[in-house]
């Protein structure tokens, strides 16, 4: 059955069985925690969360899918991608595990002819605060499939999501196939779960959306129960066309032939240096056509970062193999004949991604070049090359150590192994670190992991928005500058308050903070992107120059202001919420920086449009009585005392900082605030919708 039958077969048997087709949604989501959109069920986010009512109660899709967290491994085995198709169906509310189970292996029996007795299924074994999901393990008994084929897994292989980092989530079943023992890795236990290929992964049968997760970390009941079904379309395919890898796929296999023509490679089948390589451009051309399709383009950050990461991987992989630029452009043609039927836009785009591609192409050449002339005149004059090498290569003309490694061996230069695993040990652990953060996109754990034993950093943001300081260290990742200093005037991203934006003045330049973390210990993580500003301006250790560095740090001050008063709007907010809707509501969580600001809240109750403007009308009734902001430092039993609220005790030291509004607002607070409440303007409720059982969410706006 070839990929077009497959994609009908699908929609059709879910039709018959009541579910409405929706097309895919754009790789670019909606859902604002979300990079790219990772997973069939992120269109559907809103009738998950009862935000909007679907326009049915069971829908099926094929939706287009990056998955960030697949990037490095490509190649290596015949399963990985980056960009494919998902496979859905989802029930709102309606039916659940039962005839969840039952449909899935209805379709993969008998509309797809795969033998039931080769089928093995997977349940989640119970971890806490998650019980065991005794129930599916009773439908698979009642289906027929004997209890020897269930396994029972944990959260790595048996619970899903959410896609970002909070949202919708619960415990997953799924069916994996048996390819045979001479795919086996010969352990007497090996099944689903073990990292061989005999047991292939073919259908997730199930995700029972029964969760959500919030940005704590904590799991409350969703208003309705769901089911999220999902299978990879290329995985499918090479099940149906007897095959053990997707590139040997109906479609993928073309454009791999298309390479190797190209390339002039006759020894893809036979040699795993060449199909690596083969498989890399032709998972990443593709990856690339779709995402610019859907309006991606190039930069070194975010979206544009990963696009420009899959494409220098492809390009450093046509240089290896004696490819010339520009080399993508018939392989683009190619992609686009082969999908547009089901992808239309891809037509109207095609001279677009043409151009992009050449554009970057020609561009990232002369890198390559520089790089491959280097490091062979290296090789010539010292006979290896070493870690310390490369860095320089890095620095100097922008080679990702990655790709220096494989141009190498493509090259056939020996080089110091011992010492780049030395040197790059932690920066290339925090490369796939970052790969593997997908959809939430944030430093936060390589920060944490990185500088644990750098000392805490001194503040003094809250008095001055200037600090001539001391550069203690600098990480250069490929998108991002990580910069620790000895005290600083910038807010690290904490309380729900977004990190300073600002600027960090070298003596070869001015450099512009786009962002601020910090670690649990406290160490303040200056984020700069990588330009070509930053770069020509940031100063590096090298023969003549030695940590500390001296730097003079400014808080960009219009910033921070908005952002100071959209975190005094989120108190006054609180109070008014309390004052409608009774002193049992509480936050739950909010996130605010210069623009916007969101709040969570408990409500066991309906919120009803009067409450909202009562809400709203509070806060701009004590916006224009011009009270008076007052932030103190004092004892936290003392705070208590008085009638501070705070939300999170445990993580309060003895002594803590209080902001007090007039004589109605008194909260425990380590954010940046107004003077005033004059300052803030008007304020205004954009919307309002649930998160979870119990939990409301405010988004609003100062204008």
């Amino acid at each position: 059955m070839d990929t077009r039958t497959i994609r009908k077969t699908f929609i059709d048997f879910f039709t018959k069985h009541g579910h409405l087709e929706a097309p895919s949604s754009s790789l670019i989501p909606d859902e604002p925690t979300l990079l790219l959109t990772n997973s069939g069920m992120v269109q559907m986010l809103p009738y998950l969360l009862k935000q909007k009512n679907p326009p049915h109660i069971r829908m099926s899709s094929i939706q287009k899918v990056f998955r960030t967290v697949d990037i490095d491994d490509i190649g290596i085995d015949g399963r990985h991608l980056t960009f494919f198709e998902m496979l859905g169906s989802w029930s709102f509310g309606d039916y659940y595990k039962k005839d969840a189970i039952h449909l899935a292996l209805e379709l993969l029996v008998k509309e797809m002819e795969f033998d039931k007795e080769k089928i093995w299924v997977s349940v989640f074994k119970g971890e806490e605060p998650i019980p065991k999901d005794t129930e599916s393990i009773k439908y698979w008994l009642d289906e027929g499939i004997p209890n020897e084929r269930i396994v029972e897994l944990g959260w790595k292989d048996n619970f899903w999501g959410p896609p970002g980092e909070t949202g919708p989530c619960g415990p997953s079943t799924e069916i994996y196939y048996d390819m045979g023992e001479a795919l086996s890795c010969g352990k007497e236990d090996c099944k689903p779960g073990c990292d061989c290929d005999r047991y292939l992964e073919v259908w997730n049968a199930g995700v029972f959306m029964e969760y959500y997760k919030d940005e704590y970390g904590k799991f409350s009941t969703l208003p309705q129960k769901n089911v999220d079904t999902g299978a990879g379309l290329e995985r499918v395919a090479a099940f149906m066309q007897g095959k053990t890898d997707c590139f040997d796929t109906d479609l993928l296999r073309q454009v791999v032939d298309l390479v190797c023509k190209k390339l002039h490679i006759t020894d893809y089948d036979t040699n795993p240096k060449t199909k690596r390589s083969v498989k890399i451009i032709t998972d990443h051309s593709r990856a690339a056509v779709f995402l610019i399709s859907d309006g991606v383009m190039p930069s070194n950050e975010h979206r544009g970062y990963i696009l420009r990461k899959v494409l220098r991987r492809a390009m450093a992989q046509v240089s290896i193999n004696k490819g010339q630029a520009p080399f993508f452009t018939d392989i683009i043609d190619l992609i686009v004949s082969l999908y547009s039927d089901y992808y239309p836009n891809l037509l109207t785009q095609k001279e677009h991604i043409k151009e992009v591609i050449t554009a970057e192409e020609l561009k990232y050449s002369k890198t390559l070049q520089s790089g491959i002339k280097n490091l062979e005149k290296i090789f010539h004059t010292k006979g290896e090359v070493s870690g310390e090498d490369i860095f320089k290569l890095q620095d100097t003309y922008g080679l990702s150590p990655e790709i220096a490694i494989d141009l190498m061996n493509g090259l056939g230069i020996t080089f110091d192994k011992e010492s780049i695993a030395t040197t790059y040990e932690s920066s290339m652990q925090t490369q796939k670190n970052r790969s593997r953060l997908g959809s939430s996109f944030t430093l936060g754990k390589i920060i944490e992991e990185q500088f644990k034993n750098f000392p805490p950093t001194v503040f003094n943001g809250y008095n001055s928005l200037v600090e001539k300081a001391n550069v203690l260290h600098i990480d250069r990742t490929e998108s991002a500058y990580l910069i620790i200093t000895d005290k600083t005037p910038m807010y690290a991203e904490s309380g729900g308050q977004a990190g300073d934006k600002g600027t960090m003045t070298f003596v070869n330049g001015i450099v512009s903070i786009s962002n601020v973390k910090k670690t649990k210990r406290g160490v303040f993580v200056h984020i700069a992107d990588r330009n070509d500003e930053n770069d020509s301006a940031i100063v590096l250790p090298d023969g003549k120059t030695s940590y500390p560095i001296p730097v003079t740090i400014e808080v960009d001050e219009i910033n921070r202001k908005r952002s100071s008063y959209n975190h005094t709007a989120t108190h006054l907010l609180h109070w008014a919420i309390r004052e409608v809707l009774g002193k049992d509501s509480h936050q739950k969580g909010s996130y605010l920086d210069a623009g916007k600001l969101r709040f969570d809240f408990t409500s066991h109750k309906d919120v009803s449009k009067e409450d909202i403007s009562k809400i709203e009308t509070l806060v701009n009734e004590k916006i224009k009585e011009h009270a008076q902001v007052d932030i103190a430092e004092m004892q936290y039993t003392d705070a208590k005392k008085e009638g501070a609220i705070g939300l999170f005790e445990e993580k309060y030291l003895d002594r803590v900082r209080t902001v007090k509004i007039g004589n109605f607002s008194f909260e425990l607070c380590g954010g940046t605030h107004a003077s005033n409440t004059e300052e803030l303007g008007t304020f205004r409720i954009l919307k309002i919708e649930p998160v979870s059982e119990g939990i409301k969410r405010i988004r609003a706006v100062l204008e």
